[in-house]
């Protein structure tokens, strides 16, 4: 189904429904669980209904790159880097398949204190007070964007994935479409943290990320034009 605007929406029922698990979504996110027992539990709960989202939200097509494999975007990117002022020496962007994406790699020997990278501040991606990042900042409760000041960076990435001509698209076109953190961990896998430190902060991590999209997804995408049609969970995390 399309919005008119060349846009794919959900059809009626299957809109009703996602905003159904939104609904259900939220509270969970606000619960407390005092024990990691019930921390574990809280997690596989919101994960299931996370899963029947995301299930919902492939259907509107939304990509958050241009279909190339990033290799394929380093050229056009260091193309626009160095154009705007940023300075690469006796380095370059290769992919290291055994360390799963792209990384730096010395094109010759490299002295003590030599500078080998150097990026103006116009190529700094940083939330300013333009207009469409302002509709964002004045819906945001600003607990929230004190305690979290990575929402709005992320929303503004996401506006800018989605803006026609949009003077980020080469180095957005070299991000990858998913990371190794806890996000994208499966019940099963952070069972396998259990023994460790870093369980806690990862279920922590899983639930605030949940409870961001959840609140935004209710409250915050309709009213902002560069949201309305783009956000959805696997895009915001």
């Amino acid at each position: 189904m399309s919005n008119g605007t060349g846009r794919k929406t959900l059809p009626m029922g299957k809109q009703s429904e996602l905003n159904e698990l939104v609904e259900l979504l939220v509270p969970l996110g606000f619960k407390d669980a005092s024990t990691l027992t019930d921390q574990l539990a809280q997690h596989r709960e919101m994960y299931a209904v996370l899963e029947r989202i995301r299930r919902l939200e492939s259907e509107l097509k939304l990509r958050t790159t241009n279909g190339r494999p990033r290799a394929d975007n380093v050229d056009r990117f260091v193309q626009w880097a160095t154009s705007n002022g940023c300075y690469c020496g006796k380095v370059r962007i290769v992919e290291h398949p055994a360390y799963g994406g792209l990384g730096l790699e010395s094109t010759g020997p490299i002295g003590a204190g030599e500078s080998v990278i150097e990026v103006p501040k116009a190529l700094f991606f940083y939330v300013n007070d333009e207009p469409r990042y302002r509709q964002v900042l004045d819906l945001m409760p600003g607990a929230m964007m004190k305690e979290q000041g990575n929402i709005m960076l992320a929303l503004a990435l996401i506006m800018e994935r989605f803006r026609k001509d949009s003077f980020w698209r080469p180095y957005l076109d070299v991000l990858p479409e998913r990371y190794t953190t806890p996000l994208f961990y499966t019940p099963e896998d952070m069972i396998e943290l259990r023994e460790t430190a870093a369980l806690e902060p990862a279920l922590k991590l899983c639930k605030n990320i949940a409870r961001q999209y959840g609140f935004i997804k209710k409250f915050v995408q309709s009213r902002v034009d560069g949201l309305q049609h783009n956000f959805t969970y696997d895009i915001f995390r």
